[in-house]
């Protein structure tokens, strides 16, 4: 699978802000639905979150739990998205927006 093209908005220390469109060809979308297919969940902590996460703040290594997560509004191939990260010392808070209206949120927790 080749990488999303994430288009970096905004990223520090403790932030970042990123700019995707996703790919209708992307696999994840195989078999979820036929006919009216939708990113899975895993595909979008793991592809957008995750990803973004480790680019930003390789140190943190793999999460220990998701806490808090919300699914809004469902992501559609060839949605135009921003992914938010938020940093504080042991978590990353994160958004999935659809046109600044919120898709999906929550809180990586790390050791």
């Amino acid at each position: 699978m080749p990488p999303l093209e994430f288009r970096t908005i905004t990223a520090d220390a403790t932030s970042g802000r990123f700019a995707v469109t996703v790919p209708a060809d992307l696999p994840y979308f195989e078999g979820h639905f036929p006919g009216a297919p939708i990113l899975p969940a895993i595909a979008q902590l793991l592809v957008l979150v995750l990803d973004r996460t480790h680019a930003l703040w390789p140190e943190l290594g793999q999460p220990r739990r998701v806490a808090r997560l919300k699914f809004m509004q469902k992501i559609d191939p060839g949605d135009e998205l921003e992914v938010h990260l938020e940093r504080t010392a042991a978590e990353v808070r994160f958004a999935l927006l659809r046109r600044d209206e919120p898709c999906t949120r929550g809180v990586l927790a790390f050791a």
